[in-house]
């Protein structure tokens, strides 16, 4: 190693000491293969929506009729879901009437004979059971499986607004286990539900814990890492949630049960649980609440395992304070930066507002695309395990796109990209439906990778002591995104299909324009303090770049 000048190295400079122990050795590797793990199940929950809530083909049940049955060829013929709430009133027409379907008759004109049904038979050769189908969430009421999909995305919302000051304030270890916890027993006790309701409240409380887990999990992986392989962590955390997505659809394929199904993908989660006797805590996140003698146990065990040393010049602080505290009064330390800071600074603002802008726009395509697997054409099954499955090349060219092109540019291109594709999903034809597909395959390959930008961007554009708190702001916007995901997603089954992929276009496109105002941050630290995050605006382009830096 070539010898430096101590004097400008600091004492607990993380950067620094990642020099000395090793970005990537045994010590970091270990944590981060450990937390890989608990990021599928996040992929897992929220995934696992399309197959417990889908909606199967329903007709009314003639119970006045025992020759028309579930199985009857014309009870699941193709028709609207209008006519699928209504039959012929009993009481006012014939024994040979009221046992056919209503909209074969072309010359009905009289409503009178109609009434709405009050039962339903379902075709069960795609699902055995949904909630639809145990809950009776038909015609009128069919509004209520977008409104427990949003009533998820709104626990995501309050996840990310919550937890990442947790994480903040306690740590990563102490939320990241509360976090788990929860979501375990939340996705367990979903199995168990007997009304909707109940339903509702439980996947509230699982997208609260999914949310949580994934950000907290990231943090502290990200954070563990040095500057040449943060990018490439940040992204394999992205790919593991993906990973989640696809085991969920092959579960989904195999066992068509929705009950069986959440408890299969539900009772793993307990698992993570025993990350808190194995993961240590982040050293970054102890290093800035000044626990330093925490820090320097940690960093002498990482060296060692790394076959590595650190010198005694960077670890002073703790030497002092275990060692001579009692005979030199230290001064009282700096007072840690806390979040709220953030919005007293006028580059940091307008950065987190365009970064929030971003993950609207990334969230809203992302889930919005997935949940619009049951609008295309074809296989159900393939379909999704297609959109599922090509996120995970997805991946591995964004890590490769970030260190090469930087991150602003790929995250603009990728949003432009995305919504082109979008837009071509939207317009070709659905005949033959292969091109629909592609297109969306297409969408759904950048919006992944957006996602893998604008988590490891985040957490590049914001020092250590509010890291998690602004990932969880933007990610707290990019909820909003997912709340209107499935509503827009459900304008394609009861609208016109082409109508959800539009929508996402214009939003991808006019937020990758917005996005140009950001820095560069590839190749640099992670900014420890406030100030060092307002000097990364020297990387703005040109165009954007202030002529004093800062003076709010």
């Amino acid at each position: 190693m070539t010898a430096r000048d101590k004097d400008k190295e600091e004492a607990f400079d993380y950067d620094v000491i990642l020099e000395y122990t090793g970005q990537m050795g045994k010590f970091q590797l270990r944590n981060c293969i450990l937390l890989f793990f608990p990021v599928i199940f996040p992929g897992m929950a929220v995934m696992s929506y399309t197959f417990t809530a889908a909606i199967p083909q329903y007709s009314c049940q003639l119970t006045e009729c025992p020759s028309v049955n579930s199985s009857s060829a014309w009870s699941m013929t193709n028709f609207s879901r209008q006519d699928a709430c209504y039959r012929y009133n009993p009481n006012l027409t014939d024994p040979d009437v009221y046992c056919q379907p209503h909209y074969t008759d072309a010359d009905i004109n009289d409503t009178d004979l109609l009434q709405k049904c009050d039962s339903w038979v379902y075709n069960r050769s795609t699902f055995e059971s949904t909630i639809v189908t145990d809950f009776d969430l038909t015609c009128g009421d069919e509004w209520k499986v977008t409104m427990a999909s949003t009533v998820y995305m709104f626990g995501m919302f309050v996840g990310a607004t919550l937890l990442g000051n947790i994480a903040d304030i306690f740590g990563r270890r102490m939320a990241f286990t509360m976090n788990a916890f929860l979501l375990a027993c939340s996705m367990t006790a979903t199995a168990f539900v007997t009304n909707f309701p109940t339903f509702c409240t439980l996947r509230f409380f699982t997208g609260v814990s999914a949310m949580g887990q994934f950000l907290i999990t990231f943090v502290w992986g990200v954070e563990a890492t040095g500057l040449k392989y943060r990018t490439m962590v940040g992204c394999m955390y992205n790919g593991f949630f993906s990973v989640g997505c696809v085991i969920v659809g092959i579960a989904g394929y195999f066992i068509r049960d929705w009950r069986t199904l959440q408890l299969v993908i539900s009772i793993p989660m307990f698992i993570p649980l025993v990350l808190y006797w194995i993961v240590p805590e982040s050293i970054r996140w102890l290093i800035t609440k000044k626990r330093l003698t925490e820090a320097r146990d940690l960093i002498d065990k990482a060296a060692k395992m790394n076959g590595k040393t650190v010198p005694e010049h960077l670890l002073f602080d703790a030497l002092k304070s275990k060692n001579i505290h009692a005979v030199v009064e230290e001064p009282p330390s700096p007072k840690s930066e806390t979040f709220v800071q953030i919005f007293r600074t006028r580059v940091l603002c307008i950065r987190i507002f365009v970064m929030c802008s971003a993950w609207i726009a990334v969230a809203m395509s992302y889930y919005g695309i997935s949940f619009s697997a049951a609008n295309l054409s074809g296989n159900f099954y393939l379909n999704f395990e297609l959109l599922m499955i090509v996120e995970i090349p997805s991946h591995f060219f964004y890590i490769y796109m970030m260190g090469k092109a930087g991150r602003r540019a790929t995250l603009c291109g990728g949003l432009f990209i995305c919504g082109l594709a979008c837009l071509a999903a939207g317009l070709v034809p659905k005949d033959p439906y292969i091109y629909q597909v592609l297109c969306s395959l297409i969408g759904k390959f950048f919006a992944a990778g957006n996602f893998d930008v604008v988590f490891t961007y985040t957490a590049e554009l914001f020092p250590t002591g509010s890291r998690s708190s602004s990932i969880g702001l933007c990610s707290t916007f990019g909820r909003i995104g997912s709340m209107m995901s499935p509503i827009i997603a459900n304008l394609g089954r009861n609208n016109s299909p082409e109508v959800p992929f539009i929508i996402f276009a214009v939003i991808n496109i006019i937020v990758g324009f917005v996005c140009l105002f950001l820095p560069e941050t590839n190749n640099e630290t992670l900014p420890a303090t406030i100030q060092q995050a307002k000097d990364l605006s020297k990387n703005n382009l040109p165009c954007f770049r202030s002529k004093e830096n800062d003076s709010n």
